[in-house]
């Protein structure tokens, strides 16, 4: 990201999406870098090319965004007129979203959502991606979008009701995606949670529902116990079970304990 600071004023733009006022170009950029798919075409308003031309101090830009508004600029226009003439990211920033500024004309709103839900996920606010990600499904009705999106979809939401320890809610929904749409992933996502939970009842249940034969399981496994051999020889494990076993940095332990929880479940 290049170092460049332009003007502050002391009156802010307030941004309804994020619920947050910004006071600057680069913070209106901020927003629109890092929440592209947000960012409809009705967020290019006079209200924006006031603020830009009378309180940035910036009447150049204002007429510009101003002319392409006029000539009916679709939204990917604007944000690479307002990202480039800012000079606030660099072409290594730029070439980061470029994917999502290419497509951003024919991204529907539950694909839009489906990006903002995604990047929670990445976050840990699982409980806020969660809500997003059933927004998206319950709105699946009449919709134009694939049975495979969706798929994709419920995919998501049973990953994320995995990294909660729910494995039972987990394997419903990779039993949905695989119903909306057949991928092989979809139904090995639900023989492996129910191996590495235990649960005979649930992995009897996906055996007889996806026809898993011996060999298959048999290779599954395998990849299971390799995993969990590889956590458990891990030197931070070691180093964790041994403090844990000998009563060393308990409080500190149970800190990072509730730290993790409370970042799973906001």
């Amino acid at each position: 990201m290049l170092q460049f600071c332009g003007r502050q004023s002391e009156t802010p733009y307030y941004i309804p999406a994020i619920c947050c006022n910004v006071y600057s170009l680069e913070e209106i950029n901020y927003f629109i870098y890092n929440h592209m798919n947000m960012v409809y075409r009705d967020f290019f308003c006079e209200e924006l090319f006031t603020y830009i031309g009378d309180h940035l101090r910036r009447p150049d830009m204002a007429d510009k965004l101003r002319e392409m508004d006029a000539a009916g600029a679709p939204v990917q226009d604007f944000i690479s007129y307002l990202l480039k003439e800012s000079y606030y990211y660099n072409a290594s920033d730029m070439a980061k979203v470029s994917s999502i500024m290419t497509n951003i004309n024919n991204l529907s709103r539950p694909e839009r959502l489906k990006i903002e839900a995604d990047a929670l996920f990445k976050d840990k606010k699982y409980t806020a991606a969660l809500r997003i990600y059933f927004e998206i499904m319950n709105g699946m009705g009449g919709s134009p979008l694939s049975e495979a999106f969706y798929a994709r979809v419920a995919f998501s939401i049973g990953i994320v009701y995995a990294h909660l320890f729910m494995s039972r809610n987990a394997n419903a929904y990779f039993d949905y995606a695989y119903d909306l749409y057949p991928e092989a992933a979809y139904a090995k996502a639900s023989v492996y949670m129910s191996i590495i939970n235990n649960d005979d009842e649930e992995l009897l249940r996906a055996i007889i529902k996806y026809k898993i034969t011996d060999e298959a399981l048999d290779a599954i496994r395998d990849k299971v116990n390799s995993l969990k051999r590889s956590i458990e020889t891990d030197s931070e494990t070691i180093n964790f079970i041994y403090k844990f076993e000998n009563g060393l940095e308990d409080d500190n332990i149970i800190e990072i304990w509730k730290e993790q929880y409370h970042e799973r479940t906001s």
